[in-house]
């Protein structure tokens, strides 16, 4: 299987930087510039149309994500929406997050009128979660699925676990590492609410991303559905980023999205294993559940170098950072593990 026909940016390079920007695929390019032809002739239909179809977008992404099309809601990206979320939740409430979790989601919450309390990114983080939440009582816990730096993961049954121990916490999340890379039903999820980018794991392009919110979030923020629809599309919406959306997780779907999951992981797992052989140490790789993410202590100059041979990769945190998605494939792998090696003299 290979995918190197639908994005062409993959024959002038070693892609493994997903989890900066997800490549655009060549059917998303020629959808986008037949849809924008709508607009170049139309004008006002164009919009008239957008507005007319916003349900039906909202029940396609509620179809892939597993959550309720009323309680789904497009938003133009990640840090906007999380805006929208936060601002539900009572002024001086105690929100417990992640020190170094994803910038636009910390300081989402600096920004706001709470008490934040950090917990440092460890090996068994969910230890140290369940520790502050047996010695203070916390209003909300805000955390990535997935963390942009190291790739952990978070334990969705540990969650599940806080959601039945805690009932008066919400657990909302930073799905935009996560979606795209593996299964995901909100509805049986632990989270009260997610938000999620599509640019990245979806391979949406720029200017898009959803809220998904259950009945449980409605019900402790004491939010009104309709206020919360109305707050969100005040003023118009990104309507090529909507339209891109929907498309994009067509695709995946049209693609056997299974497969497409099952595939990311071998070539996830493949890479963990040949970086161990090297004597790479993968952050985090002991742990059960694992991401798309791979990352390495390492020095910036590595992936300087690694730029030299065409590689694609990014730095973040003091880690030489990884991300494989389905459209890599085993000769990539080989070609960079060949290159790292050249590079350290291995």
């Amino acid at each position: 299987m290979t995918f190197h026909n639908d994005f062409p940016a993959l024959k002038s390079c070693t892609y493994f930087n997903t989890a900066y920007v997800g490549l655009m695929s060549q059917p998303l390019y020629d959808f986008r510039t037949n849809y924008e032809q709508n607009y170049l002739l139309n004008a006002d239909q164009y919009k008239i149309e957008a507005y007319d179809q916003l349900d039906n977008t909202h029940a396609s992404i509620a179809q892939f994500v597993g959550s309720k099309k009323e309680q789904t809601y497009f938003v133009s990206n990640f840090s906007v929406g999380i805006r929208y979320v936060l601002d539900s939740i009572q002024k001086g409430s105690n929100i417990l997050c992640i020190k170094d979790d994803y910038h636009s989601l910390v300081d989402a919450i600096e920004e706001r009128d709470f008490n934040h309390f950090y917990l440092t990114m460890e090996e068994r983080l969910e230890d140290k979660i369940d520790q502050a939440l047996a010695q203070n009582k916390y209003d909300a816990l805000v955390i990535s699925i997935v963390q942009y730096t190291n790739g952990l993961k978070i334990d969705f049954d540990f969650l599940d676990n806080l959601r039945e121990q805690y009932p008066q916490l919400l657990i909302i999340g930073d799905a935009t590492q996560f979606i795209g890379t593996d299964h995901f039903n909100f509805s049986n999820s632990p989270f009260d609410a997610v938000v999620c980018s599509g640019y990245k794991w979806l391979l949406a392009g720029f200017g898009n991303g959803f809220i998904a919110l259950s009945d449980r979030f409605f019900e402790l923020t004491n939010t009104n559905g309709e206020t919360f629809h109305q707050k969100v599309f005040t003023g118009h919406f990104n309507i090529l980023g909507a339209a891109s959306l929907v498309f994009a997780m067509d695709y995946l779907t049209a693609h056997d999205f299974g497969q497409l999951v099952e595939r990311n992981k071998m070539l996830s797992n493949t890479l963990r294993k040949e970086l161990l052989n090297i004597g790479w140490i993968p952050k985090f790789h002991q742990r059960s559940s694992q991401s798309s993410i791979l990352s390495i202590a390492s020095e910036e100059e590595v992936l300087k170098s690694l730029e030299t041979s065409n590689v694609r990769a990014a730095y973040r945190g003091g880690y030489l950072r990884f991300s494989v998605h389905f459209y890599n494939t085993k000769h990539e792998i080989d070609q960079l593990i060949n290159i790292i090696k050249e590079v350290n003299q291995i």
